[in-house]
């Protein structure tokens, strides 16, 4: 069975109607609050410290370094591999 079209396209569609009774009435009255709303500024964190850059500095180097070695090993593997099977 097929709903009728309500919205013939002559007129805004009226789409509140279309929703459930329950959550009509849930959005018709918006909540109050007695709270005063004012709008503040979220404290700033503490401030990095030099000491946590430069631990944050060195262990990432020492992974970029990993890195490094890791590809360096596997080119020279490569290479040995190369001169093993004749090319």
């Amino acid at each position: 069975m097929v709903m009728r079209n309500r919205h013939d396209g002559n007129s805004m569609p009226q789409w509140w109607e279309d929703l459930p009774p329950r959550i009509r009435e849930r959005f018709s009255n918006p909540p109050t609050n007695n709270e005063d709303h004012t709008r503040t500024t979220p404290d700033p964190g503490p401030l990095v410290s030099r000491r946590e850059i430069v631990g944050d500095l060195s262990r990432l180097v020492l992974v970029l370094g990993f890195a490094a070695v890791a590809v360096a090993n596997m080119l020279f593997l490569l290479v040995a591999l190369s001169f093993v099977t004749g090319r």
